[in-house]
C-alpha cells in the first residue's frame, strides 16, 4: 500500500512537468524531491502513529489477568518398526502389471507467509547496524544498542506490558525489520525465521530468561507471526501454532488451532497464557520454498556409487551449517515438507552433472531404474533408532552426510531426483512402518501400479535393494498404501 501511494504521488508530481522547460529542469527536480520527501515523511508518521496505538493497546490487554489452560502433553514421535536390514529381492522375477489397492490421498497443506505488521519508518540516512551476533555460524548485524537491554521485575502480567511498552518506544520495530531482511536474505522459512529471532534475543538478553522471550515474541508478532506467550512458575514460554503437526512438543488448543510451547517441557501441565490476537497475524509452517544460504562450511568429501550402474556416482561435500539447521528441525508427519526442501545447490552441484550424463538419452524407464538402484545402493542402512535413538526422516543433504539413511530417508531422496532429473511427477506410499514411492511416468511402464486422478503410478521403492521400478515388496503387494502428493 505504501509502495503504491508513492508511486502515484511521483507520477502526478512527474506529469506536471514542462519537457519543453529544460533549463528550469534541476529546479523542478529539486522541488519534487523535497516534495516527495515532505510526503514519504507523513506517510511514514501514519504508519508510526497506527503501529504505535496498535501495541499500546496490545499492551494494555496484557495487564489483564491472563487466562489458566491445561496444556497437553508432547505426543511422542511413533516408533516405526523398521527390519533391521534392508529387503534385498532375491529372485530375478519380473513384476507383473497389476493394480495394486490405495488407501485415503493427502494433499499438500496451503500455507501462507506471513508479512510484517505495518511498514518500518527509515530515516534516508540510517546508522549502521551495531550489533553482530552469529546465527548458524553466520554473522549478522541488526540496530541494537545495550541502552536497549530491558530487566523485569518479575514474570507478572504489569511487567510483561510495561516491557512491552519500552520496545514499542525503543527502536525494537527496527530490529524486527532487520530481522525480516535477513529472512530474505538468507532465504529462511518460518521456522528458521523463529530461530533466528529466539538466537538474536538470548544474545542480547540472555539465554533462557523472560526478557529474550517477551524480546523474541515482540519481534515475531511485528513481523506478522501469530504467537502467544505462556507462563509457568515465573518463566515465561513461547507459544507458537504451525500448520503442520509437531512431535515432541507439548501443546494447547486454542481458536482451533494446536500452539507449540517452544521449551524442552514435554509433560504438559497448567499454564497462564496471554491469549490477546494481534493485528494481521498469520500461522506459521514448516514448509522449505527455498534452501537457506548459510556460511559455508564444508564436510569430508564421501563418494556414492550405484552397484548396477557403478558409473552413475559422484563425491559429494555437503555445508554443516545446513546440517545444524537441519538438525534443529521439529518432526512432522508432514512427509511432503521433507521432499520439497529439495537438495542444496551445492549437494547438486556435486551430484547432478554425472547423475544427468549417465541418464541422458534413456528411455523414462532406463532413467528411473538408474536413479533407483543409486538410491538403493549407494548409501549404508541403518535404523533411525540404531543411529539415532529415536525416530527421525533425513532432509535430503542429510543422506550425504550422516552414515546411514532407512526407507523414509531413501524415498525422499528418490523423490526429489525424479522431479528434478526426469521432471516427472512423484508420489510417497505410506505402508505401516514403511515408505516408499511410486511415479507418474508418460511411457507405458509395466509393473504394480494403481490410479489417482486419473494417473497412472507405478511403484518404485528405494529400499527393496535390487528390485526395478514397477516392483513392490511381497507383504505390500495387497496392503492399501495412504498416497502422499509431494507436488501440485
Amino acid at each position: 500500500m505504501k509502495k503504491r501511494l508513492f508511486i502515484c504521488f511521483f507520477f502526478s508530481i512527474l506529469f506536471t512537468i514542462s519537457f519543453g522547460q529544460n533549463d528550469k529542469f534541476d529546479s523542478i527536480r529539486n522541488s519534487m524531491r523535497q516534495q516527495f520527501n515532505q510526503f514519504a515523511n507523513s506517510k511514514n508518521r501514519e504508519y508510526a502513529d497506527f503501529r504505535d496505538k496498535v501495541n499500546a493497546a496490545y499492551a494494555e490487554r496484557m495487564k489483564v489477568s491472563w487466562k489458566t489452560f491445561q496444556l497437553r502433553a508432547a505426543e511422542p514421535i511413533p516408533v516405526r518398526p523398521e527390519p533391521p536390514k534392508p529387503v534385498v529381492k532375491s529372485d530375478n522375477e519380473v513384476a507383473p502389471t497389476k493394480l495394486v489397492p490405495i488407501g485415503k490421498v493427502v494433499k499438500p497443506v496451503e500455507t501462507e507467509s506471513p508479512q510484517p505488521f505495518q511498514p518500518i519508518a527509515r530515516p534516508d540516512k540510517e546508522e549502521s547496524p551495531q550489533y553482530s551476533f552469529q546465527f548458524h555460524h553466520t554473522p549478522c548485524n541488526v540496530h541494537l544498542q545495550k541502552t536497549q537491554r530491558f530487566i523485569l521485575a518479575d514474570a507478572s502480567e504489569s511487567s510483561a506490558a510495561e516491557a512491552w511498552k519500552k520496545m514499542s518506544a525503543n527502536g525494537f520495530d527496527v530490529v524486527a525489520d532487520d530481522c525480516f531482511r535477513y529472512k530474505e536474505q538468507l532465504s529462511l522459512n518460518d521456522w528458521g525465521y523463529i530461530e533466528l529471532t529466539k538466537t538474536l534475543a538470548c544474545d542480547f538478553m540472555g539465554k533462557g530468561t523472560n526478557e529474550a522471550v517477551l524480546m523474541q515474541v515482540y519481534l515475531l508478532v511485528q513481523s506478522g507471526y501469530k504467537v502467544r506467550i505462556a507462563r509457568r512458575d515465573g518463566q515465561l514460554v513461547p507459544l507458537i501454532p504451525f500448520s503442520d503437526f509437531l512431535y515432541n512438543y507439548s501443546c494447547l488448543l486454542l481458536d482451533g488451532e494446536w500452539y507449540y510451547l517452544m521449551d524442552d517441557e514435554k509433560e504438559g501441565g497448567s499454564y497462564s497464557v496471554f491469549t490477546e490476537k494481534f493485528k494481521g497475524e498469520k500461522t506459521p509452517s514448516l514448509s522449505i520454498q527455498a534452501e537457506p544460504q548459510f556460511a559455508e562450511n564444508s564436510s569430508s568429501p564421501r563418494t556414492f556409487a550405484s552397484r548396477r550402474y557403478p558409473n552413475a556416482s559422484a563425491t559429494v561435500s555437503t555445508n554443516k551449517n545446513l546440517i545444524e539447521f537441519y538438525n534443529s528441525y521439529p518432526v512432522t508427519g508432514q512427509w511432503d515438507e521433507y521432499a520439497k526442501a529439495s537438495l542444496s545447490r551445492k549437494v547438486k552441484r556435486n551430484l547432478y552433472p554425472n547423475l544427468k550424463q549417465q541418464i541422458s538419452g534413456k528411455t523414462e524407464l532406463e532413467a528411473a531404474n538408474i536413479l533407483l538402484n543409486f538410491v538403493q545402493t549407494a548409501f549404508d542402512y541403518q535404523t533411525d533408532q540404531e543411529q539415532f535413538g529415536y525416530e527421525r526422516p533425513l532432509f535430503g543433504d542429510e543422506l550425504f552426510y550422516y552414515p546411514y539413511s532407512d526407507c523414509e530417508d531413501r524415498s525422499i531422496l528418490f523423490s526429489i531426483l525424479v522431479h528434478d532429473l526426469l521432471h516427472l511427477d512423484v508420489v510417497m506410499l505410506l505402508y505401516p512402518g514403511h515408505l516408499a514411492t511410486a511415479v507418474r511416468f508418460t511411457e507405458n511402464v509395466s509393473g504394480y501400479y494403481f490410479m489417482v486422478n486419473g494417473g497412472k503410478y507405478v511403484i518404485c521403492d528405494p529400499t527393496y535393494i535390487g528390485a526395478p521400478v514397477g516392483d513392490c515388496m511381497p507383504q505390500f503387494v495387497s496392503t492399501p498404501a495412504e498416497i502422499v502428493i509431494i507436488y501440485k
